[in-house]
């Protein structure tokens, strides 16, 4: 993905002019799509989303996360494949019983998420999880259900899981708490934004899938890029479903109004608390745990320029610590062999200035790459010879959510 920017012209000292043009793109591997979180509420039919502004913002907080992941999820569908036939089975949002959906078609790339609401008690604000399904049919069709095209999903135990692809989720509200809807700023009640993005971080797996457990080891989380987020001293820890509350404050990932590398409690504790002024989003911490998971999570660079000019460079963007940056530069459009300059992504707002910034006419180039920690798994076992015999055969998987989660409101 590239951007051409075009910048003011600027006098020289003779009075002619002088251009400087920048080139920016956004990775070294091609972008190729992101996926959908389709929200579906039809089984919220006491209305309790039917306030334009309430769906809005649990739209636009799917929406984020849209907008960071770049996975591929294949088409699920029963009448491609012989003979076969599932049953999803997913929690119902507003009674908290269990919906059965029959034969149901998933489109590529997207994650079907029912919304609803309903009294949850306590001081429990939000619940999300995932589907589990009944499944009949021969192993091509048993891989695209579980794994949709990515093979650190596609194996053939639990334990084995480096990934995650789901196809159906569900989030719940509760529908005795006074909700903010602001989707800038921190007002009086309890923020919806907060608790959405927490809820949508459990139905893409964070606490449920087999690829987070994988990665617990005691009470330590032992995902190499959550542990680098975190400074790694201590070690994160993990329990029910979340980082421990007392996993300290970590930059902020810019959205929402509040800007990015601001220090902020991290999202995904057991209860969010707030700071004045602005919303709780997703860490550093919160993104680096979708990579640990198995999601492609290719932040925007949305670089700013300070200063460009012959005697003084200044580019500036938001980083993240699972992402390593390198600035390219050269006096044409031809980066066949740049001068390159690196920065390790830490979750605050970089800042870069060019050492020896070049007289006359200089193109600039910021690409990102993954972090390059090895993964603390090794590559999934194959199943056996037997195992692997292609038979008609039908399988279980139950749902997973998270029971509840907490907001110390204001």
């Amino acid at each position: 993905m590239r951007e051409y920017l075009k910048f003011p012209s600027k006098n020289r000292n003779d009075g002619s002019i002088m251009r400087l043009p920048i080139l920016l793109t956004g990775a070294l591997t091609p972008w190729v799509g992101a996926i959908n979180i389709e929200i579906d509420y039809s089984y919220d039919t006491n209305g309790w989303f039917n306030p334009a502004e309430r769906r809005l913002a649990l739209e636009k907080a799917a929406e984020f996360y849209e907008n960071l992941i770049s996975d591929t999820l294949l088409r699920i569908d029963p009448s491609e494949f012989s003979q076969a036939s599932w049953t999803v089975s997913v929690r119902n949002p507003q009674t908290g019983g269990t919906v059965s959906l029959t034969n149901p078609v998933v489109p590529e790339d997207t994650i079907i998420v029912f919304a609803g609401a309903r009294e949850l008690g306590g001081n429990v604000r939000g619940q999300g999880g995932n589907s589990g399904y009944s499944a009949g049919g021969f192993n091509s069709w048993f891989s695209r259900i579980r794994a949709r095209g990515n093979p650190g999903a596609d194996v053939s135990q639990p334990s084995q899981a480096t990934d995650y692809a789901p196809s159906f989720g569900f989030v719940s509200f509760d529908t005795t708490t006074d909700f903010n809807f602001s989707l800038t700023q921190n007002l009086s009640g309890t923020d919806f934004i907060p608790v959405a993005l927490h809820e949508l971080g459990h139905v893409l797996g964070i606490g449920i899938a087999d690829s987070w457990d994988n990665l617990i080891s005691g009470s330590v989380f032992t995902g190499p890029a959550s542990n680098e987020a975190a400074g790694g001293n201590p070690a994160v820890q993990a329990g029910g479903g979340h980082f421990n509350q007392s996993v300290s404050n970590k930059p902020a990932y810019g959205s929402f109004g509040t800007p990015h590398g601001t220090s902020a409690p991290v999202m995904m504790r057991p209860s969010l608390e707030s700071i004045s002024g602005i919303l709780t989003v997703a860490s550093d911490l919160d993104l680096a745990a979708l990579v640990d998971i198995g999601w492609e999570v290719t932040p925007p660079i949305n670089p700013s320029y300070p200063s460009l000019g012959p005697t003084s460079t200044e580019i500036t963007w938001p980083s993240s610590s699972f992402r390593d940056y390198v600035i390219e530069k050269t006096t044409d459009l031809d980066f066949a062999s740049p001068i390159t300059y690196s920065e390790d992504g830490d979750g605050s707002v970089i800042s870069w200035t060019d050492p020896s910034p070049t007289p006359g006419r200089a193109f600039y180039r910021i690409q990102s790459t993954p972090d390059g920690a090895p993964s603390a798994l090794a590559a999934p076992l194959q199943m056996s010879t037997a195992a692997e015999k292609d038979v008609y055969r039908t399988i279980e998987v139950e749902p997973r959510w998270v029971e509840g989660c907490g907001c110390d409101g204001h």
